[in-house]
Parts: structure tokens; sequence; C-alpha cells
């Protein structure tokens, strides 16, 4: 994982390393039986940025949006 050095409320990714990143989040949200709009209202994002999380297209990820997962995903375990 690669740290923005000038911001570190960012982590930016590189190719490989968003898509597993995105599998990731796919993965956690499947196994809560959560849909994208469900777990995008939970961690307060946009579907359509939540969907480029998952399919490993968006580079540059606030840590908050990530800390946002993380609960809501873990809130439905």
């Amino acid at each position: 994982m690669v740290v923005n050095r000038v911001n570190r409320d960012f982590i930016v990714l590189e190719g490989m390393e968003a898509r597993r990143v995105g599998e990731g989040i796919r993965e956690l949200r499947l196994r809560c039986g959560l849909s994208l709009d469900e777990l995008a209202r939970k961690a307060s994002v946009s579907r359509d940025y939540l969907n480029r999380l998952e399919e490993g297209q968006e580079l540059k990820i606030d840590r908050t949006v990530l800390d946002n997962l993380r609960q809501a995903g873990n809130s439905n375990q």
C-alpha cells in the first residue's frame, strides 16, 4: 500500500492493490448481506463511489471512508 506523503488522510493505491481492496470490500459487503446502496448509506458514501472502490477503479481512498466501511460492515456481523 502506498501512502500519500503529502496528506496522511488519504491512502493512494496502485492498480493491483486497488483491485484487492475492492474485492475485500465486496466480500465483506456480501458476507453481511448488504446491497451496494445499503452499505453506501451506512458508510456515508455515494453508491457510485462504493462501486468504483469495489471495481478497483478508485485509487485514492479517504481514511475516514475506510473507517466508515469497516464500522458499517461490523455492525451487520
